[in-house]
This record gives structure tokens, sequence and C-alpha cells, in this order.
């Protein structure tokens, strides 16, 4: 679990949210091995967190991927791109700002 904010917040339970910075290391639905792809909610996706919705996009990236390596005419299953509200991105820079100077999230009521 998440702490409760404060100037302090950490994770202690890493299952739930990804570590900062570990996105870049998880390992994607294709991989080296021609007949091995990998599916679940480790695995790279528009979706950075371990959601069952990140799981079944990877699932879809798996399944699209053994199709492509099997020069398949299938149809592909359908990757959406996450849906990131526009009206969400002027909160997100003053939150940032706000991190940088070491102050709280404006809405941390600790």
């Amino acid at each position: 679990m998440t702490g409760l904010g404060g100037p302090d917040p950490h994770n202690r339970e890493q299952l739930l949210i990804h570590p900062t910075g570990t996105l870049y290391h998880r390992p994607s639905a294709r991989t080296a091995i021609p007949n091995f792809f990998l599916a679940g909610d480790y695995v790279r996706t528009d979706v950075d967190l371990a959601t069952m919705e990140g799981a079944n996009e990877s699932a879809r990236r798996a399944v699209n991927a053994l199709l492509d390596a099997d020069r398949s005419d299938a149809e592909r299953c359908h990757v959406w791109e996450l849906y990131r509200p526009p009206e969400m991105e002027p909160l997100k820079r003053v939150d940032e700002v706000r991190y940088r100077l070491g102050l709280p999230n404006t809405f941390d009521l600790g």
C-alpha cells in the first residue's frame, strides 16, 4: 500500500504500484525467443499499473505477436491507446512544479 502522503510518500506494496522508473525494464509481449510470448500485468503496456486492464492489453499484444510470427492472415486484436483527458494536463503540470519545489500535492489533506 502507498504511504498516506505528506513529505515522504513511499510504496510499500510493489505488487500494486510498480516502482518508479521500472516501466523501461519490464518485458514486452514479444520476446527474442521466436515461440515465446508474455502476457500479464508485469508486461510493458500503455497501462503502467498492475491491473487486469494492463494484463488484458498485454494478452492482446501477445496474441498479435504470435499471429505476426505465424504470418497469419487472421484479424489482429485491437489495442487501444490509454485515454488521458486533456483537461487534466494543467493539473499535472502544477503537481509537477509543486513536487519539484518539495511542496505537498494540492489534494494532500494530511
